[in-house]
């Protein structure tokens, strides 16, 4: 009896230990990070069962599991842990980050979101990249660090503004540039101002913004990351987050670098010798003697004569005496030959009349010219944050002195980043920034008195000099060139720009339930441009009028006012996340100009002490409003969808179309997760996404749907108005379907990460000014004329190559390759259009079907007859030309070709390599960028390749080194002529070259200083550093610099420069 009582017993306790151990519990848990800071969306798993939950807001979660479960614990950004509940029923567990998942939390379209749930395209870059670049503006060093973004630099001027394209070409001439967002909110962006109606440059209105205030920058590239931002977003999104304050004790941090620049990054058209510019400009113009029938002994004895400037035309009465209009005997100099030939070598020496002789000696205009560019950059912040309050304030001056004399930027600018908690359900934002900048600046392209590479390229000889050689005094008659003595006339004229920007964010968001938050955002962006520019009775620009000045004020405001109500929700493994807002946006820009002419004196340079005042005011802009709203859903953080929707309307459109819908699907799938994955070990990251969705582009013109009156006329004395332009109603919205399909990997423990995207971009209903018949009045008007495709595939991959204690390796590369064409015109005629830059319509593109989209349209050169040195041309019109040449039908008149298609701008691959090495407290960081395939349209090689032109100017040592000549019978260029031949100047492809190169952007290299030392000195962190930009450049193209504006063509601008910068940075 006892026996079967024990046994009893026995089988109790034995089911009811087995009771326990099955006994489920309710589990309440916080997770935070290593600073105690609340983690949200933070995945927990009961290991082995289908039971799991996220952390709220707080990082809170309640979670039903047995007692001794275990927990598995992932977020992104952070280690994944285990943890055994062993009874608990409530449980603390803090998360250590992880350095290389902390890099996929990006800034999206109003809002963050984790890489590894995000549907969207988009790329982020983080500050220490942007830090490593001295620049006066941060898009200079996004270059080659973002698959399928492409920067062009065209210019090297201080404050010039660079061009960005994402994804390529997407309409024709609307706007390219994709939208820039500060913190949240639409920016002003572009070039300001009104300077480019005076001399050819760009004020380039982010240099506002301090690169050192910046924590990061997302690249938005698809619609499903953009198209929450409708109308504007079609040509993709630039975000940039300013930094803010991080928990602990207030932070003083302190930058100071300064940099020079004594050499360009590559050569620029470098002349030949003084000796072979003068035999070669004696052959041209012995040339042209022959050409008017005179015999060998006369063209000899003329050259000689215009040479040593004496009057050269036998049928005038000064025939043989002394003239200033051309040669170099008025600066000092005397020719002569030993024979009579066209070939001669001509012995120069100098003259002994004068207070100085110059035999031997020649005027270095690039020293005079250029300088050794210098750039200074200092910053100091103050940051900390509390659990109640955040701020970050900073103020920076920014100089920068580029290699050319006249061309200077300055900037001070201070922010203030306040965010503060009110309560427990209230937060209140401040987010203000000023800056002022001023910059001095120069002709950017093709100008005679005020582009200095061009005059030194092409116009200054060497045997030109500032001064008289007879008298020593300034030298002030204009050059046989056509070029003025800049050295005299600089002190003749002034111009600047004063760019002040005023922006302030104010922010207020409502925590209406632990899963709805309700933000409003007011956003004041004022932006105000003075420009001045003044010729002083004495220039040649100001003799007419004895001096000029004029003052110009642009101000440009944008307010924006928007409403979001934002609501995140998680049941079980379902998470789900709704966007709803309102955005209203007003633009507006106030101009007034003011001239004065007959100034009493040099020494007032002030429209109010004119004699004779001219003045001109007017204001514009446009208006803006917009509902938006998203939603998302994923399961498991395994399965992910959502979709945009946001609708635009603006007032560059008439009532009828004013009006567009914008939207966007998209979903992925995290393989990752799925079991059949999991089990290989070589596989730590496996997701695919793909999207589909509509952006729009609206008309730069702000009136082009309706008729303007313009009262600028007058009839009688009286006040008169007349047709200003002649508006479409049916002008609509430029609209761009994007797909986008994308696979992201991380292999082998993550050492081997990347994505491979494909990307499908269909431009419809793209607008373009169309000629019409000028009985109306007018030429053309604006139309929805044609569509366009661009598509490609963009490769992004990277690998931690070493990583341990001591060193870390990180190599990373990413390619675009792209395909860009116009797919229809509607009425199927071919727009033939002209690069804009410079306003020198340096080159000829044209629209046509099935066509690159940057096409260059022109002569096709066949290169020079090398029986006889001539130029010759592809006839290309179903002829058999002249004659065969190369087996196609050819012939040495340009007037017998035709216009074809002689090349692409685009290219076919571009990208960028960065390597990033640590070992202790050493950093080396190299930056390259690259672009294969493409062509290049260098206009300045019509000037210095010029083989027809009879005036004095110089010619490059490539031209002359590789002309055709009787001693130089394989020279690939023509022989020189004196015939005035036009050949040069037809836009043709003896102008194209490969546009390929691969550049080292950037280098870096930095010391961190031991911590035992700095806290002797209550420092805190410290570090040394060396940058360097533009120091290597490998190209096919050896002429200029490979790095051209965004249509692919080379001018006269500033090239880029090499640059040395060296600083020091400390915190405390």
């Amino acid at each position: 009896m006892k026996q079967h009582v024990l046994t009893t017993l026995c089988l109790i306790a034995c089911g009811s230990m087995q009771s326990l151990h099955a006994q489920q519990i309710q589990i309440a848990g916080k997770i935070t990070d290593s600073n105690g800071k609340p983690i949200s969306g933070v995945t927990i798993h009961v290991k082995g069962a289908s039971q799991g939950t996220s952390t709220n807001e707080n990082g809170l979660f309640t979670l039903t599991a047995n007692a001794n479960a275990t927990l598995s614990i992932s977020a992104v950004g952070y280690g994944p842990q285990e943890i055994q509940v062993n009874g608990r029923k409530t449980i603390s567990i803090s998360l250590n980050s992880d350095e290389h998942a902390l890099d996929e939390v990006i800034v999206i379209a109003y809002g963050t979101a984790k890489k590894s749930t995000y549907t969207g395209s988009a790329a982020q870059v983080k500050s220490d990249a942007i830090d490593k670049q001295p620049v006066t503006s941060f898009e200079k060093a996004l270059t080659g660090r973002v698959a399928g973004l492409q920067m062009s630099n065209g210019s090297g001027q201080a404050g010039a503004t660079s061009a960005i394209r994402i994804r390529g070409i997407g309409s024709m001439i609307a706007s390219n540039e994709p939208l820039y967002v500060i913190d949240g909110v639409p920016v002003i962006s572009g070039s300001v101002g009104q300077m480019g109606d005076y001399i050819v440059n760009t004020n380039n209105v982010m240099s506002t913004l301090n690169p050192s205030d910046i924590e990061s920058i997302s690249v938005l590239k698809d619609a499903a990351a953009s198209s929450l931002y409708g109308s504007r977003a079609a040509n993709g999104v630039i975000i940039i987050t300013t930094k803010k304050g991080k928990n602990g004790d207030p932070k003083i941090n302190v930058k100071s670098s300064i940099g020079i620049s004594p050499s360009w990054a590559t050569k620029n058209n470098e002349p030949a010798s003084v000796q072979d510019q003068i035999n070669m400009l004696y052959s041209v113009l012995y040339d042209s003697r022959i050409a008017a029938g005179q015999t060998a002994e006369q063209a000899n004895k003329n050259t000689l004569f215009r040479l040593n400037s004496l009057d050269w035309n036998p049928n005038s009465a000064n025939y043989g005496k002394p003239t200033s209009s051309y040669g170099f005997g008025i600066h000092g100099y005397q020719f002569s030959t030993d024979g009579t030939s066209q070939w001669e070598n001509v012995h120069i020496s100098g003259k002994t009349d004068g207070v100085e002789n110059r035999d031997g000696k020649y005027y270095d205009w690039n020293k005079a010219l250029f300088r050794t560019g210098i750039f200074n950059s200092n910053d100091i912040s103050v940051s900390g944050a509390t659990e109640k309050t955040n701020y970050y304030a900073s103020l920076g001056y920014t100089q920068d002195k580029s290699r050319i004399i006249e061309n200077n930027f300055d900037r001070i600018n201070g922010r203030i980043n306040l965010t503060q908690k009110i309560g427990k359900y209230l937060e209140f934002g401040s987010n203000v920034n000023y800056a002022k900048n001023k910059l001095i600046g120069m002709n950017d392209t093709r100008n005679t008195g005020t582009n200095y590479l061009y005059q030194a390229s092409n116009l200054l000889w060497q045997m030109y000099w500032p001064t008289d050689y007879k008298t020593g005094n300034e030298y002030t008659a204009r050059y046989g060139s056509l070029a003025y003595n800049p050295l005299y006339y600089n002190k003749e004229w002034e111009n600047s720009s004063k760019t002040s920007k005023l922006s302030a964010i104010e922010s207020l968001s409502l925590k209406l339930l632990p899963e709805l938050t309700l933000k409003t955002i007011f956003s004041y962006d004022r932006t105000e441009v003075k420009d001045h520019i003044y010729y002083s009775a004495k220039h040649y620009n100001g003799m007419a009028d004895n001096g000029r000045v004029t003052e110009v004020s642009t101000s440009i405001e944008k307010l924006v006012s928007s409403t979001t109500a934002n609501y995140n929700k998680s049941f079980g493994l379902h998470n789900i996340g709704l966007l709803a807002g309102f955005e209203a946006e007003k633009n507006t820009t106030d101009f007034i100009r003011a001239t004065g002419k007959d100034l009493p004196s040099s020494s007032l340079h002030t429209v109010a002490t004119a004699g004779i005042l001219d003045a001109s005011a007017y204001s514009w802009g446009n208006n803006m409003m917009s509902v938006l709203s998203r939603a998302e859903y994923n399961y498991d953080e395994r399965y992910f969808a959502s979709a945009s929707f946001r609708r635009d309307g603006s007032s560059r459109l008439a009532p009828g179309p004013r009006w567009g819908n914008f939207w966007s699907l998209a979903a992925s799938w995290n393989l990752a997760k799925e079991s059949f994955i999991k089990e290989i070990e070589e596989i730590n990251n496996l997701r695919i996404r793909g999207s589909y969705g509509v952006n729009g582009t609206l008309p730069t013109d702000l009136f082009a749907w309706r008729n303007l009156t313009s009262y600028s006329n007058k009839y009688m004395t009286q006040p008169g108005g007349g047709l200003n332009n002649l508006g479409n109603p049916d002008v609509a919205w430029e609209k761009n379907y994007s797909t986008n399909v994308a696979l992201e990997f991380g292999l082998f423990h993550n050492k081997l990460f990347g994505t491979i995207e494909y990307f499908n971009r269909d431009s419809k209903d793209l607008l373009q000014n169309v000629p019409i018949s000028t009985i109306t009045g007018f030429s053309s008007i604006l139309r929805n004329v044609g569509e366009m495709n661009n598509k490609g595939i963009e490769i992004e991959l990277g690998s931690d190559i070493v990583k341990n204690e001591n060193w870390k390796w990180t190599l990373s590369a990413n390619a675009a390759f792209i395909k860009s064409k116009i797919t229809k015109l509607y009425g199927g005629r071919d727009i033939v259009w002209y690069d804009p830059t410079g306003a020198d319509d340096r080159a000829r593109f044209i629209y046509r079907e099935g066509e690159s989209s940057l096409s260059f349209f022109g002569l096709e050169w066949a290169g020079t007859d090398q029986t006889n040195g001539k130029n010759v041309w592809y006839t290309n019109d179903g002829t058999d030309g002249d004659f065969m040449f190369n087996g196609k039908a050819a012939s040495y008149d340009y007037k017998k070709a035709k216009q074809t298609i002689i090349g692409n701008a685009n290219p076919k691959l571009y990208g960028g390599i960065n390597s990033d090495i640590d070992y202790k407290n050493f950093s080396l960081g190299l930056n390259f960028a690259y672009k294969i395939g493409g062509k290049l349209y260098d206009a300045t090689s019509k000037d210095v390749a010029d083989d027809g032109y009879y005036w004095e100017r110089i010619h490059s040592a490539y031209f002359t080194e590789n002309s055709w000549s009787p001693s130089n019978t394989s020279g690939s260029y023509p022989m020189v002529t004196g015939r005035d031949l036009e050949d040069v100047n037809q836009i043709s492809s003896r102008q194209l070259f490969d546009a390929s190169y691969l550049r080292l952007k950037n280098i870096s290299l930095s010391y961190r200083l031991p911590n035992e030392f700095l806290k002797r000195a209550g420092i805190s962190n410290a570090r040394v550093f060396f940058n360097g930009s533009n120091l290597l450049t490998v190209s096919k193209y050896k002429y200029m610099d490979p790095e051209v504006n965004q249509f692919g063509t080379r001018g006269w601008e500033t090239p880029l420069a090499k640059t040395y910068t060296f600083g020091v940075e400390f915190g405390f």
